[in-house]
Parts: C-alpha cells; sequence; structure tokens
C-alpha cells in the first residue's frame, strides 16, 4: 500500500535523497577507514596519511542536519494521519540523532584536519576523548531507533505499506538501539536507504498521477 497524500514536492524529493546520500557517505567512509592507533605518534602519522578520509568524515558531520533535517521535515505532513505520539517521536528522535551524531563526527574529525599542526600532547588528548565519539554516535543510533520504531507503527497501524515491510522496519528501528557496538551502524544507514528509495518512488508515483491526460485528437 501506498503512504498517505504523497507529494512531489521540493521538500519530499530532497528529503528523500537526503535520506540516501548520507548513509551512502556515511558506509563508504566506514569500509575506507583504518585503525588510527593507540599511540600519539601513530595518530599523527594516521592524520597525515588520512587526510581525505577525515575531511570526509567531517563533511558528512556537517551534511547530516541538512540531509537528515530534511528527510524528518518530508516525513511530518506524511505521518498527519498518525497519533500525536508517533509525529513526536519522529520529531524528536530525528533532531537528537543530528545534534549527536554532528557532534560525534566534529569530535572525531575536526582536531586531524591539520595534521601538521598536530603535537603530541594534542594527539594524547585525542586519544583521551576518542571514547566519547561512540558514546555520543550510540545515544544518536537511539535517538534514530526511536524515530524508526515510531514510523514503523505509524506505518503498521495505518497499513501505508505491506505488514512485511513494517516488521522488517519495525526490527531495523530496534536494532538501531544497538549503534554503540557497530551494528546498530548498518540498521539505520539500510532503513534511510529504503526509506529514501520507497518516497522518491511515490513522489515519482504522484507526479504521474497528477498530469493530466492526453488530449484526444
Amino acid at each position: 500500500m501506498n503512504s498517505p497524500a504523497p507529494r512531489s514536492g521540493w521538500l519530499h524529493t530532497f528529503g528523500a535523497i537526503g535520506a540516501i546520500l548520507l548513509p551512502v557517505a556515511i558506509l563508504i567512509s566506514f569500509f575506507r577507514s583504518s585503525d588510527s592507533g593507540d599511540t600519539a605518534a601513530e595518530l599523527i602519522a594516521y592524520a597525515k596519511d588520512n587526510s581525505t578520509q577525515t575531511w570526509l568524515l567531517q563533511i558528512v558531520g556537517l551534511a547530516a542536519p541538512i540531509l537528515i533535517g530534511l528527510f524528518v521535515a518530508s516525513l511530518w505532513p506524511r505521518l498527519r494521519a498518525a497519533s500525536d505520539s508517533y509525529r513526536a517521536l519522529t520529531l524528536i528522535g530525528g533532531t537528537l540523532f543530528v545534534a549527536f551524531f554532528s557532534t560525534a563526527m566534529t569530535l572525531w574529525a575536526a582536531p586531524l584536519l591539520d595534521a601538521d599542526s598536530l603535537t603530541e600532547a594534542g594527539a594524547d588528548a585525542y586519544l583521551a576523548f576518542d571514547d566519547a565519539g561512540w558514546i555520543l554516535l550510540g545515544i544518536g543510533g537511539v535517538s534514530i531507533g526511536v524515530m524508526i520504531v515510531a514510523v514503523s507503527l505509524a506505518a503498521l497501524e495505518h497499513g501505508w505499506i505491506p505488514k512485511w515491510a513494517g516488521w522488517v522496519s519495525l526490527l531495523l528501528g530496534v536494532v538501531s538501539l544497538a549503534t554503540v557496538v557497530a551494528v546498530g551502524i548498518f540498521a539505520w544507514a539500510i532503513w534511510l536507504i529504503a526509506a529514501g528509495v520507497f518516497l522518491l518512488l511515490e513522489n515519482r508515483r504522484a507526479a504521474t498521477a497528477a498530469e493530466p491526460p492526453p488530449a484526444v485528437a
């Protein structure tokens, strides 16, 4: 079944695109990343050898508020038939995810951007608070997991998608709560990509339905 009143406006299109671009960039960064090391010397060498990777991480963190912000904004009118609690959880979960995720990416990337100026004292300080990034990312995972669960329950309740898809969506939301141990990252990344593709298809279907029939000669 289709989601309620799909639209083809720019917000819904860019929101869907944002939901796809962010997790794709995250997965590319994840698979291209390597261990930054456990000592100051190893970290400094990592920063010098992986400047492109570090900049990508920082760009992803800066782009997240725009990409996911548009996505959450596009979900809001689509959920107007859902209960206020589901809509509130979607908005709060999406907003908190953006805040914690962006902060974690910046915490990891920003100190390494200028590798030539990174001293051993600075590298030691970085290694001391490095785990804080995982804590922030874990909280962000819980936040987006709550959003996914709310959207999934609303979709199941109103029959907007097939039941099997709704249950899979709900399962991905639950697994997203385990972001702190990395498996959750794949869960919400897959969900965002799938949701973005689904919304793009809905937008295209809505635009096609809105086109006037061809004139009869």
